[in-house]
């Protein structure tokens, strides 16, 4: 182990089963932002003189090989670093200088922080896509609801951009983490900095960062706050797409829509069924990208300040929710693409609601009556004729 000086026993290997089993799967998920970050740190030692031109030079190349043929990660290395470090090693020893004025600490901030970068842009852009899908559906009339119960006539072009108004929230929102995000957290090491001359300026820019962290101690001891900030926005995505997918699920039961087919799935043993599947699950997962939130903020909330080994398990959720929301939000696109609204039966729903008893009161008010009186009569009016 990199850490063994100090000890005078090897590590159990279920230790190093219970640390590093799990934690290796998620790590695969990050190879190419350590390829990325160890690059950006190699060049920066070698333009700080830290590291002689050969020895960066060896180093890069055995990154640049190592990225071609691609590698697996192994349990007994712990992690993606030493994971990296091992291999680049194996093909110079210059490999051993590659740590050189860094932590794992900075260096998994930073993975997590590129990962998360690239899941706001690429969230931002599904979202979008059903935005443009709810612009299909701007003609017609249906029922609006209110405690589950016809209220008033709706707008298809209303209801569409209610939606669109409401994800656009959740596109600033994501632009918003995005800027907290998109600093370079590389240089606060373990926890105070480091006494190298580095630059983490350079890596910022080498990495597509717009600032650095300027606190190693707040770096460090924060981590899991952005993730957390992810998981809230993406919560709130999921529970929009979770009531949409009940309003379509009970609009469709009635016949006011109709589901695209190939988006339904069909029963076992009932010949009849066309069931909402699609919407059922994007319904039920949002108790899962709920939970994962909440998981972080658990993790987060005992914690002394400087690095402790439980934001490992912050990992795990931001990557789970991140991966569910995509798919809801691909699914979403495709069924809202095929909808098809049935005016008759929109129209009958809208009949058998009373939904134009405001729009009557109103026309009372507007000769004369005041509206407590004109909202008296027509409630009289429609207790009369309710058969």
């Amino acid at each position: 182990m990199i850490w063994s000086g100090i000890f005078s026993k090897k590590p159990s290997k279920k230790l190093n089963e219970f640390m590093s089993k799990e934690n290796i799967a998620v790590d695969s998920k990050l190879v190419k932002y350590e390829i990325l970050a160890s690059k950006a740190h190699v060049k920066m030692l070698a333009a700080q003189k830290i590291l002689k031109k050969k020895e960066a030079d060896g180093i890069l190349v055995a990154i640049a090989k190592i990225e071609k043929q691609g590698f697996v990660l192994k349990q007994e290395y712990e992690d993606v670093h030493m994971n990296l470090e091992k291999a680049v090693t194996q093909l110079t020893s210059y490999g051993k200088k590659m740590h050189t004025a860094r932590s794992r600490n900075d260096q998994i901030n930073t993975l997590m922080r590129l990962y998360m970068k690239d899941a706001c842009a690429g969230l931002k852009k599904q979202i979008k896509e059903v935005q443009k899908a709810f612009k299909k559906h701007s003609k017609g009339v249906i029922p609006g609801y209110t405690h589950t119960r016809v209220a008033q006539p709706l707008k298809l072009k209303i209801w569409s951009e209610g939606y669109i108004l409401a994800l656009n929230n959740d596109i600033e929102r994501l632009e918003q983490v995005y800027k907290r995000i998109n600093k370079n957290p590389l240089g606060a090491c373990a926890l105070t900095g480091t006494s190298w001359n580095i630059d983490p300026k350079k890596t910022a820019k080498l990495l597509g960062f717009t600032g650095i962290e300027k606190n190693p101690f707040m770096t460090i001891s924060f981590r899991g706050e952005l993730e957390a900030e992810l998981l809230f926005i993406i919560a709130l995505i999921s529970m929009k797409l979770s009531r949409l997918s009940e309003e379509l699920i009970l609009l469709s039961y009635v016949g006011i829509v109709e589901l695209p087919e190939e988006y339904c799935t069909g029963s076992s043993i009932m010949p009849n069924k066309k069931n909402p599947d699609a919407l059922e699950l994007i319904r039920g997962k949002s108790g899962r990208m709920y939970g994962n939130l909440l998981n972080v903020l658990t993790i987060l909330k005992g914690l002394m300040s400087g690095h402790n080994a439980d934001t490992q398990e912050t990992k795990k959720p931001v990557m789970d929710s991140v991966e569910q929301i995509s798919s809801c939000l691909d699914i979403i696109s495709e069924i809202l693409g095929g909808l098809k609204w049935n005016s008759k039966k929109a129209k009958q729903e809208l009949e058998r609601g009373n939904a134009q008893a405001t729009q009557m009161a109103d026309e009372l008010v507007r000769k004369g009556m005041s509206f407590r009186d004109a909202h008296k009569k027509i409630g009289e009016y429609l207790k009369m004729n309710k058969n």
